[in-house]
């Protein structure tokens, strides 16, 4: 009779389960898969904008992590390990794709960025939207009918029957919020 050694890992840490992974435990790896790759997936998928691109992308970082799984053993976070391993996917899948696109003919010279720019903006407008979107919902509101349907304070004021300096103190919050975040976030990678 096999041994069920799911329930062992209960109690486990991210650490524990990387050393017995180490150890070529292929149930450490399950719950590592289990636990992450969810999460890993949306990240990318936010990203590169492609359900099918971020799946392949997250099912090649944790084929990465069992072929690379002996020299895990130095990692103090495996999540930040493993966000580092999606962000720098992500950022060479870009690469491929502008240099897919460059030779293809498809971008002129004028406008083209670099895949690091363009991981870079993508990355900060996901953060941004993320950032938003856990706003309380008047500030959210203010904040997307300003920037996003670009209309002036005043404007907002009377669409939502509220003061301007309401609105402007909505405003700078939100700004502030998204400083704080980006400034974080930033601050980590």
């Amino acid at each position: 009779m096999q041994k069920n050694t799911t329930f062992a890992f209960i109690n486990m840490n991210d650490y524990q389960y990387v050393e017995k992974l180490t150890q070529d435990d292929h149930e450490a790896f399950r719950w590592l898969f289990m636990h992450y790759y969810p999460k890993l997936k949306i990240f990318i998928a936010g990203l590169v904008k492609s359900e099918a691109i971020a799946e392949e992308l997250s099912q090649d970082i944790f084929a990465k992590i069992w072929e690379k799984r002996k020299t895990l053993t130095a990692v103090q976070s495996f999540n930040a390990y493993i966000y580092r391993m999606a962000k720098n996917a992500v950022l060479n899948y870009f690469q491929h794709e502008y240099i897919k696109e460059r030779y293809a003919g498809q971008l002129s010279s004028d406008n083209a960025t670099s895949a690091e720019e363009l991981f870079q903006a993508k990355e900060t407008e996901l953060l941004i939207q993320l950032t938003v979107a856990k706003m309380p919902t008047q500030r959210k509101k203010i904040f997307e009918l300003s920037r996003r349907s670009q209309l002036k304070n005043e404007e907002i004021a009377q669409k939502l029957h509220l003061s301007k300096k309401t609105v402007e103190n909505h405003l700078n919050l939100a700004l502030k919020e998204i400083r704080k975040a980006l400034k974080n976030f930033f601050t980590i990678f």
